[in-house]
């Protein structure tokens, strides 16, 4: 027959499964870090840098890939089953513009952009939201 294999893990928490953010360990699992080890190098970047920040904790990202129009697409959902009012996705490089749009990745509105970093934003309980973004620096925004 075929022999088939799987990796599992067990998450010990006290409290509930949205106390324990147990779907980001999940999340976590799936989508291990990926390291590569580089010689020491001069660069631009400072010792800590991340790319996106997303507030609050129960806000999760399901995708961050480029689309064919030079956009950076965005996917997030609300994880815990409450609401998430005021969320915010902050961006590095800084934001020129933001579209949310829908599943297919079709432009359905523009959004307001904060101080050109931020994009605040609600989503209801389990609710899914994606969100075509012009990052500064990464070419021209039409």
């Amino acid at each position: 027959g075929k022999r088939l294999s799987f990796d599992y893990a067990l998450l010990p928490h006290q409290g509930t499964w949205r106390e324990a953010r147990a779907y980001r360990a999940g999340l976590e699992f799936n989508n291990p870090l990926i390291v590569r080890k580089a010689a020491p190098h001069p660069g631009e970047l400072p010792g800590h840098w991340g790319l996106l920040e997303i507030l609050p904790d129960n806000v999760a990202l399901s995708a961050l890939k480029p689309s064919e129009d030079g956009t950076t697409v965005v996917r997030v959902y609300e994880a815990e089953g409450r609401p998430a009012r005021r969320a915010e996705l902050k961006v590095t490089p800084g934001l020129l513009a933001a579209e949310e749009a829908d599943l297919l990745e079709n432009a359905q509105r523009k959004l307001d952009v904060r101080e050109g970093k931020a994009l605040r934003f609600d989503l209801g309980p389990f609710e899914i939201k994606t969100f075509k973004l012009w990052l500064a620096g990464t070419g021209s925004h039409s």
